[in-house]
């Protein structure tokens, strides 16, 4: 069953292993569920003990090299086919498949937000501390904790004797806090017919996300002495004007995230003074896009608001945030917005992730889509199918409790070799 909700909330449906329809794939029986099981028994350590020397390895947006060596040295060693670094800092790891099957992309992105300030957290950032089997640290739950088993799965399956009908990449894509440049180059430069990302799901399927635009507005008009301001042209007056046709503007609905939202967040002004009336105020709006609603479509439903709210001598500007950004490989470049984008609950990816994780768990796996945008966006824009598959929880992302549970690591990590072999089976 599905369960549609009226807000951008998590969305969850129920879609059943043992459902009765037909199936997108038959290549995961209960007889190699139990040999990747066995299998993986000898890698958890392994796994866990990569997962750990990744928390520690600090990796920030554009700082991410030591974390690219650690991810090339861990693929090289477990016998990836291919391993290399492109131009822009992404790790590549390849497994050709036994046959013609579907290639499939395991993508985590190797960058993570700032720790903050270390004294707030209860154990040190970048320790890596493991208690009663959980791995605390700044980027466990985003995503360094679903790095790991994606990384492993290609042990794992060899162990039990199998192999995906397709070719396997595990990517490790920077930039992604910051735009996404590092996965939206991988769009261009070695694009694969499915992906699944490792962005926290607490190990159930989510197929999609609405989009960010930072949309800037700017209205100018002349500053002068507050004690004479009939001599100028006052910009909170109309700043105030746009305020209230943004509180009460009729924002797209859509049946899944409930529809788009937008929120002012930050005003500035080019006055410091109390005594002066400000020339320029400039307010930021936080938009949350469905799937299909681009940043061109924000920007003139916006700036026909702020047209509509000039004053005599105030005049209005809108601009559509775009991300400068620079590699540590050293190539700069400037990204779009985060584009929405969703995967329908009956398309083959989502069915034949559900059906081959529902045979390896013996249990209905929920789907539902993220509060927060992903890569996804990137991927699904030029054409590959992206869910998302992580034992990391949302709820832990860039917060001071940073952390993964191993017991979910665990079963992600089988998770994550079923996965390979269903989806590269897709008819």
């Amino acid at each position: 069953m599905s369960v549609e909700t009226s807000n951008p909330g998590p969305h969850l449906d129920f879609r059943g292993y043992s459902s009765g329809k037909e199936p997108v794939n038959m290549s995961v029986t209960s007889d190699q569920v139990a040999a990747i099981r066995s299998a993986a028994e000898k890698y958890y350590e392994p796994m866990i003990k990569f997962a750990q020397e990744s928390v520690r390895t600090k990796s920030l947006s554009g700082q991410e090299q030591d974390m690219a060596k650690l991810l090339k040295d861990e693929l090289e060693k477990l016998g990836y086919d291919e391993v290399w670094i492109d131009d822009v800092g992404n790790t590549i790891g390849k497994w050709t498949g036994s046959g013609s099957g579907k290639s499939v992309q395991f993508n985590s992105h190797i960058d993570h937000v700032h720790e903050g300030d270390p004294g707030l957290w209860s154990r040190p950032p970048y320790d890596a501390v493991i208690e009663d089997d959980v791995l605390y640290g700044r980027a466990a739950s985003d995503v360094k904790g679903g790095l790991a088993p994606q990384v492993y799965l290609l042990p794992v399956l060899k162990e039990a004797g199998l192999a995906p009908v397709g070719d396997v990449y595990i990517t490790g894509v920077v930039l992604e806090e910051v735009g996404g440049f590092g996965a939206y180059h991988l769009c261009k430069t070695m694009p694969t017919d499915l992906a699944v990302l490792s962005e926290a799901s607490n190990n159930e399927i989510r197929r999609g996300h609405r989009g960010r635009n930072g949309v800037q507005v700017t209205f100018t008009g002349l500053s002068v002495h507050a004690s004479a301001p009939s001599r100028g042209h006052n910009p909170h007056y109309a700043l105030a004007r746009f305020l209230q046709k943004v509180e009460t503007l009729e924002m797209k609905p859509h049946s899944t995230f409930g529809g788009s939202t937008v929120a002012p967040t930050l005003i500035s002004t080019d006055q410091t003074s109390g005594n002066v009336t400000p020339g320029a105020l400039t307010v930021l709006l936080d938009w949350r896009s469905i799937p299909g609603e681009s940043h061109d479509e924000v920007k003139e439903v916006v700036y026909e608001i702020a047209k509509a709210s000039e004053i005599e001598g105030v005049t209005a500007t809108v601009d559509v945030i775009m991300r400068p950004v620079s590699t540590y490989t050293g190539i700069a470049a400037e990204m779009p917005p985060t584009r929405g984008y969703e995967v329908d609950a009956d398309s083959p990816i989502v069915s034949a992730a559900v059906e081959s994780l529902g045979t390896a768990f013996e249990k209905e796996i929920p789907t539902g889509v993220w509060q927060f945008a992903t890569d996804g966006g990137h991927l699904n824009h030029f054409g590959i199918p992206t869910i998302g598959y992580s034992p990391c929880e949302e709820h832990f992302a860039h917060t001071i409790h940073d952390q993964v549970s191993l017991a979910k690591m665990r079963d992600s990590l089988i998770g994550h070799s079923v996965l390979a072999l269903g989806l590269t089976a897709i008819k």
